[in-house]
């Protein structure tokens, strides 16, 4: 911001797309005469790419705000503020770090932090750059400086204890301005957790000058008609399970999205069924649950029905499975009636390599079996242990978005439906739901205006006009962007439509935006996984630089994770490991990387110290495999090229 541009700016780094969701991130700088510029960011998430890419996520490129190996940070931020915990809004954290991006402090819920700290530990993240973390609440205040100022406040959405944002910013100890921000969100009841409250909220803002409205644009087209409490959609679930008594029942569930489990988890308990989590995106949700009854967590006992000491056998009613000998043991043990099982694939995700197990299981009749019936080899179809036939029941309630997977979701309910199965679909009519969207609705939209409005601190300027306030679409594409300014228009409201790298500058009561690079220019990071080994995570992510449609324009950065232990009698398993890694590193060298741009991360399991994280460079792995002396060889690796700024 130049010296002339006192005030806050607010820059749309994602989320604001062209044609597709995720990668939310939000800057807040403010600047002050005679003070120091500070800024924060809300959210810093990844964006899903169509799975005819190779690539497995984009995030922006912010190298400019946070200090690196390849270059400081220009613009350095002071403070990152995470809304919950959803891929869209937290993955990028994890490549960053992975990617030692130096974070600074993140405020965020309890939920979110456990989340954020688990999907770092998978990733092989070094200690030295797992950032600090400190969980906030509602109403807490935390001071950036005199001037800027952050709130969190409780909202509704399908994970636990998500978060919106109010932002207060002042120029000469007077407000400049008053940022709301929803972050995902809904207004209904939740089944665990903290939710959103109108009277809590009304509480909230009656303090709080208000000059802009930052709100989710996800579902704004849907009515109030579509909207359904979670007793209801567990009443609707309930009721399809009985239709179907004798029929196992697969259920897809969005990692992370536990209010959704909730509704699973609540059925099969007044339906008798065992739950198996076969979903690796579930596993700490229901960890969570689990020591929510162990400490007697007043709304975990009230999701489950249960009366403090009451006694009642969690482990009897979810089983997880970790690995396949638990499936296994699973399924000989349940009748297909008793079986209520919990799969990925609520999106039909089906990339090469890395398809759902709701997909696989739809692609069984592409493979041949045995004549126990059990999977001929591992292939790159079928399930290996899942089968469905006409006793099968699928319930998909999670709605396709049709830019996104509308196409290859109609495809998999064909596949199903070919193999004699029951499949259920989210309707329209509040009898024909079985889950209600994270996202606010139309009418839900106009009463979040309606409650800020009437109940924030200048709510008699802004009604007589002497204060201006405008409200501003997030979190969505061009198409829903569009669709919810159009609700606020049609109240009188002044709108704002801005999309990635637009900006807003508030200054002396004053709102100007400024366009950023159109579309066509802008560039991203985009990461690519492959599995390596199948033990652990051992894994390769490789970072490009690519444009909008994926094209990759440079290689920036590879990492190959790999996992050994520091057993003695170990030996055999720690060849084996360290020569994957070899080997990914010499084909990544024959497709033409420079080797200077990998890095070997070893996680060494069993040690005194516990799990610790070793890097190396592709020549000193090379000796250690060859029992070349680890001091004699344990040199700085060569520093890979900066990630280049690809937003310019």
């Amino acid at each position: 911001m130049a010296k002339e541009e006192y005030g806050t700016k607010v820059e749309f780094i994602g989320g604001n797309n062209e044609y597709r969701i995720g990668a939310n991130s939000l800057l807040i700088e403010h600047h002050e005469k005679g003070k120091q510029t500070k800024r924060i960011m809300i959210d810093t998430g990844a964006m899903f790419p169509p799975d005819w890419v190779h690539y497995d996520a984009l995030i922006p490129d912010l190298a400019k705000y946070f200090e690196n190996p390849y270059e400081k940070a220009s613009e350095p931020v002071d403070a990152l503020f995470v809304t919950h915990c959803h891929e869209d809004h937290i993955g990028a954290l994890i490549y960053l770090a992975a990617a030692k991006y130096k974070l600074p402090k993140i405020y965020t819920s309890d939920y979110t932090k456990a989340f954020i700290l688990s999907q770092m530990d998978k990733s092989n993240i070094l200690q030295e750059y797992i950032p600090e973390i400190e969980t906030v609440h509602h109403g807490q205040e935390i001071e950036i400086a005199d001037n800027l100022k952050v709130f969190p406040f409780n909202v509704s959405h399908s994970t636990k204890n998500p978060l919106g944002f109010y932002i207060q910013t002042k120029t000469g100890g007077k407000e400049n301005a008053g940022l709301i921000f929803s972050g995902d969100y809904h207004l209904g009841k939740v089944a665990f957790g903290k939710g959103f409250d109108a009277e809590e909220y009304q509480a909230f803002i009656s303090d709080k000058f208000v000059s802009h409205i930052f709100t989710d644009a996800t579902s704004a087209t849907m009515d109030s008609g579509q909207i359904i409490t979670f007793d209801k959609a567990v009443e609707n679930t309930v009721r399809e399970l009985k239709k179907y008594p004798s029929m196992q029942v697969f259920s897809p569930v969005i990692a992370r999205s536990v209010q959704n489990l909730a509704i699973d988890l609540k059925a099969a308990k007044q339906t008798g069924r065992t739950v198996l989590i076969a979903s690796a995106g579930l596993r700490q949700s229901v960890h969570i649950l689990r020591a929510g009854l162990k400490n007697n967590d007043s709304e975990v006992l009230k999701l489950f029905d249960i009366k403090e000491g009451e006694e009642f056998d969690f482990d009897s009613l979810v089983k997880i499975a970790e690995n396949s000998a638990d499936i296994e043991k699973y399924l000989n043990k349940y009748e297909p009636h008793e079986r209520y099982i919990i799969t990925s694939g609520a999106f039909a995700e089906d990339k090469a390599g890395r398809k759902s197990g709701l997909v696989l299981i739809s692609e069984q009749n592409k493979v041949s079996y045995d004549a126990k019936g059990k999977l001929k080899g591992k292939g790159m179809s079928g399930h290996p242990q899942f089968t469905a036939d006409s006793n099968t029941l699928f319930l998909l309630r999670q709605r396709p978005i049709e830019s996104i997977n509308g196409e290859k979701h109609r495809a998999l309910v064909g596949r199903l439906q070919a193999l004699g199965s029951t499949v259920v679909l989210n309707g329209d009519s509040a009898d024909e739901k079985y889950q209600r969207s994270g996202h606010a609705s139309r009418d839900e939209s106009e009463t979040f205006r309606r409650l800020t409005l009437e109940n924030c601190a200048n709510a008699e300027d802004i009604k007589s006009g002497r204060d201006d306030i405008y409200f501003v679409s997030i979190h969505g594409d061009v198409d829903q962007l569009k669709a919810l300014e159009e609700i606020f228009q049609a109240k009188g409201d002044k709108t704002l439509l801005c999309l990635n790298t637009d900006t807003i500058q508030i200054s002396e009561g004053k709102t100007t935006k400024i366009e950023g690079i159109p579309f066509d220019n802008q560039t991203w990071i985009a990461v690519e996984k492959h599995a390596l080994s199948g033990h652990g995570t051992d894994d390769v992510f490789i970072f490009d630089l690519v444009d909008k449609n994926f094209v990759k324009i440079d290689n920036l950065y590879t990492i190959v994770n790999i996992n050994t232990s520091a057993n003695p009698h170990a030996k055999k398993e720690n060849t084996y490991h360290l020569s994957k890694a070899i080997e990914a590193a010499q084909k990544l060298e024959e497709e033409g990387m420079s080797m200077s741009n990998i890095e070997i991360r070893n996680r060494i399991h069993g040690d005194r110290r516990g799990r610790i994280t070793e890097s190396y460079s592709y020549t000193q792995l090379k000796s250690i495999r060859d029992n070349k002396s680890k001091s004699k060889n344990k040199k700085k690796f060569a520093r890979p090229r900066k990630f280049r700024g690809g937003r310019d």
